[in-house]
């Protein structure tokens, strides 16, 4: 990140200061409060935007089928899929306490409110970027805004601010990592982005690409590093991974979800490393990393469209010229998000590449304000052209309407109710104290979400199909529901799910939620509205 000012000798012919700007001169700098003011607008603006579009209950749209995993482990304070996400879960729970509506929205609220927090920051590190390096006064704010404001209504952004999702979080952490760096002296900057980047690795764990990135630095930072700073950057670090210690602490008391069993040594191992999710990397074939490199490029030019986008590589072609370091970092940073999304081969994938959202925000903002400084040195010329000037500032600050008036019928999810209203279906219908078959996400975790969450016809029991491939997962069936006992010597998810419709003690209702040809053929089904019945 943009080296602070360094206390110790400076090596002969290396300079901290952007690239032949060491004599530059220096204009006003607008007053900070007005700036703040500009950075709380937007922030304001996107907040009023996400919440008027956000889901009122879970969601399966915008990749969402994981909300009723998240929101269920954050009304028990469970332990949700890998990586397991602690502090997410302890914060989210408080949000499930709010007053009023579902706990599910309250969840969604805390993804609106993180993702306007991190528009904020873009905004603060996109002002600082272009008033201390290119500029100062009010084409500083105009180009922060344009930037702040193509990032908070991409479809990136936008998308998982309505939902409850892990993604805003971490889109957050990283804006504010940015916006430190180019905000706080050394070695504050250091010391609070340890800090921060401890939250990230306890949340999201493609926070981790940001330390190969600061390669253009790392000459720098050894340098300064001695044994005393590196002990205490790695005290700042401390608090994040000590939330770590929420996951085999609840685990322990067995609540739903418990993913792992991570109270033991292996369960969390294969938790917090995404053991299960590891298929996924490297797994795309040649003509899939094709379509990938095309739909990644697609995704830029839908979020910033063509004025963003040509904005975004003008400041890219500037930051090469004036800010060597800085701009490397960004573009490492975005290229090994990039590589890592292309290589996960999951139709959510995508969603990794929300931190580089940041990053190229900040080149809209150097490509901005090297359009604007053009402009006002060309009216000081010839006065006709201020109104250049004038169109173009009112261009870039009118971005935020043009966004929102083209995405906002696609991001509206304010009246979606799709995935409770199917879970709400099932388990009406279900007989009492029936076992429930269900099979992935879309179907089993909004049933979590009713069933354990909202506590909705407590006499049944819910088991996924796909999960009983895990020994740890046949093992709480049996803590939660001794009557599922059968699972536990299973050796695989066929045996298991074969046990339950061969084992069923007499009278036990069973249920399918989808068809199961090879359950089909071990005894007689009948199929009642939603539900395959077991036929004795």
């Amino acid at each position: 990140m943009p080296h602070p000012k360094r206390t110790d000798q400076v090596k002969k012919g290396e300079s901290f200061t952007p690239r032949g700007r060491e004599h530059a001169p220096r204009r006003a700098a607008l007053p900070i409060p007005y700036a703040l003011a500009a950075a709380i607008a937007i922030a304001l603006c996107a907040l009023a935007v996400y919440v008027r579009t956000m889901a009122p209950t879970i969601t399966l749209r915008h990749n969402g089928a994981d909300s009723g995993d998240l929101v269920t482990a954050a009304i028990n304070l469970g332990v949700p899929h890998p990586t397991g996400y602690p502090w997410y879960t302890m914060i989210a729970h408080l949000f499930t306490r709010l007053p009023g509506g579902e706990p599910a929205r309250g969840v969604n609220l805390l993804s609106a409110l993180a993702a306007a927090f991190s528009v904020a920051a873009v905004f603060w590190a996109s002002y600082r970027l272009v008033v201390t390096r290119d500029g100062d006064g009010w084409l500083a704010v105009v180009a922060a805004w344009a930037a702040a404001s193509l990032y908070a209504f991409g479809e990136l952004l936008w998308s998982q601010a309505t939902i409850a999702e892990v993604y805003s979080l971490h889109a957050l952490l990283v804006a504010a990592l940015l916006a430190l760096a180019l905000s706080l002296p050394m070695p504050a900057k250091l010391y609070a982005g340890a800090f921060l980047f401890g939250l990230g690795l306890a949340h999201h764990v493609t926070i981790i690409w940001v330390v190969p990135a600061l390669w253009p630095y790392w000459h720098s930072l050894r340098q300064w590093l001695t044994g005393k700073r590196a002990l205490q950057i790695a005290l700042c670090l401390l608090p994040g991974l000590l939330t770590y210690l929420y996951i085999p602490l609840r685990a322990a008391a067995h609540p739903v979800p418990n993913w792992g069993q991570a109270n033991h040594f292996s369960g969390f191992l294969w938790l917090v490393s995404g053991e299960a999710y590891r298929r996924y990397l490297s797994g795309a074939l040649p003509f899939q990393l094709l379509y990938r490199i095309s739909a990644w490029a697609g995704i830029w030019v839908r979020d910033l469209g063509v004025l963003g986008l040509a904005l975004a590589l003008l400041g890219l072609w500037s930051g090469l010229e004036t800010d060597r370091r800085f701009t490397h970092f960004g573009l490492t940073y975005l290229v090994l998000l990039s590589l890592y999304a292309m290589l996960y081969v999951t139709p959510d994938s995508y969603l990794y590449l929300l931190p580089a959202a940041a990053v190229l925000a900040l080149w809209t903002a150097r490509g901005a304000m090297a359009l604007l400084q053009a402009l006002r040195q060309e009216t000081a010329a010839k006065p006709i052209q201020r109104w250049a000037l004038l169109a173009v500032s009112l261009l870039l600050v009118a971005l935020p309407a043009a966004s929102v008036a083209t995405r906002f019928h696609a991001m509206d999810l304010h009246t979606d109710r799709t995935a409770y209203a199917f879970a709400e279906g099932v388990l009406q219908a279900a007989a009492p104290h029936a076992i429930i078959l269900s099979r992935g996400d879309a179907q089993t975790l909004p049933l979590w979400y009713v069933r354990y969450g909202l506590g909705m016809r407590p006499d049944v029991a819910v088991v996924d199909r796909y999960l009983l491939a895990f020994a740890w997962y046949r093992r709480e069936l049996a803590v939660q529901h001794p009557r599922l006992a059968v699972v536990v010597q299973a050796h695989d998810a066929q045996e298991a799910a074969s046990r339950i419709v061969l084992e069923a003690a007499p009278g036990q209702a069973v249920h399918l939620t989808y068809a199961d040809e090879v359950l089909f053929t071990l005894a007689s089904w009948v199929q009642e509205g939603p539900l395959f019945t077991l036929s004795r």
